[in-house]
């Protein structure tokens, strides 16, 4: 047998490896091509099928619009007053106003109808004059889903009624232009008229909407409106508008013309430039600016207000649009996106923070508020907070315009600056304005003031007795200016301590107002006089937990069982305790003239098992110049100068 040299492929050998691949990408590339016909002719053939059918529909509701027209003499008004109809003859099985099934696919069907008027012209918004018999045309618009790029099947027809059913010879039209962003005209947009009655009109493939209306011999005037909320004009304004003038019976209308766009909306949302996170309560309320590159009026850029850190802005026209924060554009410009019809863009705004200090505070200021201007608190309780860090205290806020209060040791809500604006970056520094306090016609005793808001007290009856944390003391004030704090101030004057003897209390008990950054003078000595007190004292009490009462009448109360004494008295701060001792009531008012007579009564009001009851103690009698009065429990009564 003889063999093949080595290497040697003999003919009954099959293919290499090499071969065999590129074989089968030949046939695979082929394949694909194949493929491609197939599916490209069978798309076609889908689509073709589908514009046979929606042919079919377009024909067949020309055909019934045909038998509506001739079948009654109120066929043709009826069909023109339609105007626009969306699927109107369903097929059998079908629903009106939906569309219409034909082997699982389904087709829309839209109809128009209005009188063609004019004599001359393409259409009645072209001009034209107006004809004896008008005539009704009709289009049908078939579409379907999917259809990519194929167009819409449309049919027309140009119905004339005899001249005995057509529309009255006195009637006059309005015929009003839509058309889009890009001057293109708007299909089946209603156009209304209004003069009295309202009338609407659809627009036909050429933006034109024939709208009959029927004047008085005198003429009227008409507010035209395209009625779709979804559109707006170049200014943002939906359901645009025009006024027609007085329109004359037999005449045509053709001055109406409108430029409208699908309404789209624009999101801004703020950045803060450092990184730091930024919160719905700090963002709500600031300045933004939107800026549009088509625009109606002097400028594209209008004033907005952020509803939060991220802000919707609706009925826009679509055109380019930027924003900033505030009412300055960044030095570095911004950007600007396209907004397409109908669409919805978002642009993001870069914001510095404002940072200031505020410098010169009150003395005890523990944290200043920063409160943006126009809202009026009332405890201190809303707003940025900046703790006081010596007679300063520092802030980062939002760029805006803020008012300031203090808060302290001794003071709950003193005002300060209002109405400061912080720009972005870095402000100047704010100087807290000084107040101060002089107090004329007093040369004893001792003042003090409490801040009223601190001090819990709606008002007072005499010297008060709980303020001793915040009781602050301006007995230089006799001699010198005092500062401070912004804010209502009770004032008093005792024998030395804050709660010490009560000598007077001027303005009948009422807080005086501190103006921020003013110079208050307190006339002691002014029109009505000061209110005088007596401290009136009880010796020898030797039973345990007694209250000294003081009352101008007779306290009835105090033989039964009841949680106070009713009726005007003044009552000891302390009580008795074991072994004798004595009770003070300071603050009982002296008559300017004469003697009033004061009871007293030891009263027990921490045993309710056997009743809170007084016990007299005898009287005090209190005369003008009456400042200290003593009585023993034995004694039946005490008389002062």
């Amino acid at each position: 047998m003889v063999r093949s040299p080595r290497g040697a492929r003999g003919a009954d050998q099959g293919f290499s490896l090499i071969e065999l691949v590129v074989a089968m990408v030949v046939l695979g590339t082929m394949a694909v091509a194949v493929i491609g016909v197939i599916m490209s002719s069978q798309s076609q053939g889908v689509a073709n099928r589908s514009r046979i059918a929606a042919a079919n529909l377009a024909a067949r509701e020309i055909d019934l619009v045909r038998e509506e027209f001739a079948r009654t003499d109120a066929g043709p008004v009826n069909l023109a007053a339609a105007g626009y109809v969306l699927n109107p003859h369903p097929l059998a099985g079908g629903t009106a106003g939906q569309p219409l099934v034909i082997d699982g696919r389904k087709y829309t069907v839209v109809r128009t109808a209005q009188w063609n008027i004019a004599g001359t012209g393409a259409s009645a918004c072209e001009g034209g004059s107006l004809v004896a018999y008008p005539t009704l045309g009709v289009t049908v618009t078939v579409t379907w889903p999917n259809m990519g790029g194929v167009q819409p099947v449309v049919s027309t027809a140009s119905l004339a009624p005899d001249k005995e059913t057509g529309i009255a010879t006195t009637d006059s039209f309005i015929a009003a232009k839509v058309l889009d962003q890009d001057a293109k005209p708007l299909s089946g947009i209603p156009v209304t008229a209004t003069g009295g009655a309202t009338t609407t009109g659809h627009t036909d493939a050429s933006g034109c909407a024939v709208i009959r209306i029927s004047p008085p011999t005198a003429g009227a005037a008409y507010t035209i409106t395209v009625a779709d909320g979804s559109y707006v004009d170049l200014s943002g304004t939906a359901n645009p508008s025009k006024n027609s003038g007085v329109i004359m019976p037999s005449q045509i209308y053709a001055g109406a013309s409108f430029t409208v766009a699908k309404a789209g909306s624009v999101t801004v949302t703020i950045v803060r430039s450092d990184g730091q996170s930024l919160t719905n309560a700090q963002a709500s309320g600031s300045p933004l600016t939107l800026v549009a590159s088509q625009y109606s009026g002097a400028t594209g850029e209008s004033p907005r207000v952020a509803g939060g850190v991220s802000t919707t802005f609706t009925g826009l026209w679509p055109t380019s649009y930027g924003a900033y924060f505030g009412s300055a554009a960044p030095p570095g410009g911004y950007d600007m996106v396209d907004l397409p019809p109908g669409g919805h863009v978002t642009l993001e705004v870069t914001l510095e923070m404002a940072s200031v200090l505020v410098a010169n505070l009150p003395s005890g200021t523990t944290n200043v508020l920063a409160v943006p201007t126009g809202t009026v608190p009332t405890t201190c309780s809303t707003g940025t907070s900046a703790p006081a860090s010596g007679s300063g205290a520092s802030f980062v806020l939002m760029p805006a315009a803020y008012d300031l209060y203090a808060v302290g040791t001794t003071f709950a809500c003193s005002p300060g600056p209002v109405n400061v604006s912080l720009g972005s970056g870095e402000n100047e520094d704010i100087t807290w304005a000084t107040t101060t306090l002089r107090i004329q016609g007093l040369s004893t005793g001792t003042v003090w003031i409490a801040e009223k808001q601190k001090s819990g007290l709606a008002s007072l009856t005499t010297c008060p007795t709980t303020v001793g944390a915040i009781a602050i003391n301006v007995d230089g004030a006799r001699s010198a200016p005092v500062v401070i704090p912004a804010g209502s101030w009770y004032v008093w004057q005792t024998n030395g301590p804050w709660n010490g003897t009560c000598v007077s209390y001027p303005d009948l008990i009422s807080a005086f107002g501190a103006p921020y950054g003013t110079a208050v003078l307190k006339n002691w000595a002014s029109t009505p006089p000061p209110t005088l007190y007596a401290a009136l004292t009880m010796t020898n009490i030797s039973t345990t937990n007694r209250y000294l009462l003081i009352s101008p009448v007779v306290v009835t109360g105090c033989t039964q069982t009841v949680a106070s004494p009713s009726g005007t008295k003044y009552q000891s701060t302390g009580k008795s305790s074991s072994g004798t001792q004595s009770l003070t009531v300071s603050g009982v008012p002296r008559p300017t003239s004469g003697t009033t007579t004061y009871y007293a009564y030891l009263w027990n009001k921490e045993n309710s098992g056997s009743g809170n009851r007084c016990t007299t103690a005898g009287t005090y009698v209190v005369g003008p110049g009456t400042s200290v009065l003593s009585k023993n429990t034995s004694s039946g009564g005490s008389t002062g100068p």
